[in-house]
């Protein structure tokens, strides 16, 4: 199982604002999670071999991503230990 949280970056780039938090029994479910709660966010960096690559090398995979309105997130998937 992974846990998923996406959160609101501010535009300082200093505040971070958890927005969601959920979990998902394999890495393909937690990535449409997350292009489900961020269709307009350009998650080309969220691919399968990405995120087990590194969960597996460093327990987490975080990235920050951006929305065509100028939102930026911060997702981050971690297994459940």
């Amino acid at each position: 199982m992974f846990r998923i949280a996406i959160s609101r970056l501010s535009d300082d780039g200093w505040s971070v604002t958890p927005e969601r938090r959920a979990t998902a029994l394999s890495v393909d479910e937690a990535i449409a999670s997350i292009r489900e709660h961020l269709p307009a966010a350009d998650t080309s960096a969220v691919r399968s071999d990405t995120v087990q690559r590194s969960v597996n090398r460093v327990n987490d995979f975080r990235t920050d991503v951006a929305t065509a309105d100028g939102g930026h997130y911060r997702v981050v998937i971690a297994p459940m230990m």
